[in-house]
């Protein structure tokens, strides 16, 4: 008699690897690799703050090169740690089906409590996404200006990025406890008639082509604006020349023409000639009405494809510290769209602002330059991805721990 084989039937590939994203081990064993993970980027210096760190410790450059290499001082831009993310998503997806089949499977306060498990397991899903939205797509950077200047971009590690509307400090403020702040200083009796002051700038953008450069205000020197990848030609360059610096701007209403009030830097104004393809022309800089840009004469010009930025001191001498413990320090902002100011707003520490998708936060001033200070800018679009998901992570714990009990006991 011939013995009878019975064969048991193997598992499809699909079986298999559904199998292993529903493990509970393999989900247990993501969450360890992603916690790990998030210590090293929690302790290591990230981004930025690597610069700084190996100033201060430079025996300490080899070391860090090997983890910039590995993606260590970027742990949570790096592709490696989205990717274990996607992985650990795909998890959590997989354990979600399983558990709406379990709910279409049953009945009563079983199906409630599949219903809310699966919820939770929803809620982890957008919690995920939107840290995975961060990564790929957010931005976070600082601006750092004084008092009458106007940005439109900030400063993030490997360059800058554009703002889609500019910031203008109106004033910077140190508040300290039991005591008024004093005059921070007066305005300086003389001014830089040449334009070749220390501290002058011009900053000039490109959009198009993502370039910017920051010039010394020097009268008669030609500067060159060009993607710096590529050779310089007529086509691909503007030429941008100071030919004339007024440190007390205004204009004579009868003969239309520009003359300065005194020798003061209160209004100081640079006169522009730009070059480029397809396009020439002249206007006024103004670095404490950044959005009012003139024609000869007093006219208003129209925008081109450059924005220019006129950054001056403005002959304010450094003052000394307000007395006492520091409570806190704000800046009142203007915001410019257009050339015009649509709106105030004043960030201080502890208190963001938020506008069309960025948020600036206070960080610092200069105890020698009461004028300067910095905000940080980040800009997270995953943000309401992830409140969602704490929201429905809410819903869910709810309808485990107190709807599906509740229900039990009455069918009981």
């Amino acid at each position: 008699m011939n013995p009878v084989t019975v064969e048991t039937p193997s598992r499809s590939f699909t079986g298999m690897v559904s199998g292993l994203f529903a493990s509970v081990k393999f989900a247990v064993t993501l969450v360890v690799i992603i916690t790990a993970a998030c210590v090293v980027g929690s302790v290591l210096p990230q981004g930025t703050e690597v610069a700084a760190y190996l100033e201060r410790n430079p025996a300490a450059s080899g070391r860090f090169a090997v983890f910039g290499k590995l993606g260590l001082t970027h742990v949570f831009h790096s592709w490696w740690f989205m990717g274990l993310l996607a992985v650990f998503s795909v998890s959590v997806a997989t354990c979600s089906a399983r558990r709406l089949a379990t709910a279409r499977r049953t009945t009563g306060y079983a199906r409630v409590r599949s219903l809310g498990s699966m919820t939770t397991h929803i809620s982890l899903l957008c919690i995920l996404a939107g840290g995975i939205i961060r990564g790929m797509w957010g931005e976070k950077g600082d601006i750092e200006f004084r008092e009458g200047e106007t940005k439109g971009f900030f400063v993030v590690e490997k360059g800058w990025r554009p703002l889609p509307f500019a910031l203008h400090l109106a004033k910077f403020e140190i508040e300290t406890y039991g005591q008024e702040n004093k005059p921070r200083g007066s305005r300086g009796t003389g001014g830089a008639a040449s334009g070749n002051a220390v501290g002058e700038r011009l900053v000039v953008s490109w959009p198009e082509k993502k370039v910017t450069a920051d010039f010394p205000v020097q009268i008669g020197i030609e500067r060159v604006l060009a993607p710096k990848d590529q050779a310089v030609t007529a086509e691909n360059s503007f030429h941008v020349k100071v030919l004339q610096y007024v440190p007390d701007f205004s204009v004579d209403l009868q003969t239309r023409q520009v003359r300065s009030r005194s020798n003061r830097p209160n209004n100081p104004a640079i006169y522009v000639a730009i070059v480029g393809p397809g396009y020439q022309n002249h206007r006024w800089l103004f670095a404490k009405f950044p959005g009012f840009n003139t024609r000869p004469g007093g006219s208003p010009t129209e925008a081109g494809p450059l924005t220019m930025t006129y950054e001056s001191q403005g002959g304010m001498r450094a003052a000394a510290m307000p007395s006492g413990p520091i409570k806190s320090f704000k800046s009142s902002l203007k915001i410019v769209e257009d050339g015009k100011v649509v709106r105030d707003r004043t960030v201080e520490v502890n208190s963001p602002f938020a506008y069309k998708g960025y948020t600036f936060f206070q960080t610092g001033y200069n105890p020698q330059d009461l004028t300067w200070t910095s905000l940080q800018v980040v800009r997270d679009p995953g943000v309401p991805i992830v409140y969602a998901g704490f929201a429905l992570m809410l819903a869910g714990l709810f309808t485990v721990v107190y709807v599906s009990p509740r229900m039990a006991a009455r069918e009981a």
